[in-house]
């Protein structure tokens, strides 16, 4: 009887202990920057982005693709400057004042991607996670891996890592022909 009463103050002192409450609740959520871009809703997993940054000044770089905005000095660091929206449309986003840079350091490389808005950190619960979209545009699917489902919303789980691994990404160059 006293060992069934020892282990129910375990588990009241448990229960009331909140460091233990939230460590179960972390196991059940996910967490990310979210952000707004071509009309539709992403996230970002938090540990591929360093920072958010208002869009910097920036200089513009000769025979470059058009998506390519130019070089900025961040704190002594160049970091190259796109629109993301640009590079996967084809359409150059438009100048607004919600406008936002996601920065992304990764090994060598340090990358700033405007985006139309930055919506900070958003959490969601794994239960609401689903592997398909099909509300997805095709040049998307590329970069996304899955959406989670909130507020009558998906949130597509946009990969940063996969856009630094696509060549035409990466080789941002005008070939000349000569």
């Amino acid at each position: 009887m006293a060992a069934n009463g020892f282990i129910e103050l375990l588990r009241l002192s448990k229960r009331g202990n909140k460091q233990y409450a939230s460590t179960q609740n972390e196991v059940s959520r996910w967490s990310g920057i979210a952000f707004e871009m071509l009309g539709q809703y992403f996230v970002a997993p938090l540990g591929e982005i360093s920072e958010v940054i208002y869009p910097p000044k920036y200089t513009p770089v000769p025979n470059t693709q058009a998506w390519v905005r130019g070089l900025a000095n961040i704190r002594g660091r160049l970091l190259s400057v796109s629109d993301l929206t640009h590079f996967i449309s084809g359409q150059r986003s438009q100048f607004s004042p919600t406008q936002k840079v996601i920065c992304i350091s990764h090994q060598d490389q340090y990358v700033g991607l405007v985006v139309d808005q930055v919506l900070g950190i958003q959490h969601f619960n794994k239960k609401s996670f689903f592997s398909q979209s099909t509300e997805l545009d095709d040049k998307l699917q590329d970069y996304c891996q899955g959406y989670f489902h909130q507020h009558n919303q998906q949130w597509h789980v946009f990969l940063l890592s996969r856009l630094l691994k696509n060549p035409q990404y990466m080789n941002a160059s005008i070939k000349f022909i000569n």
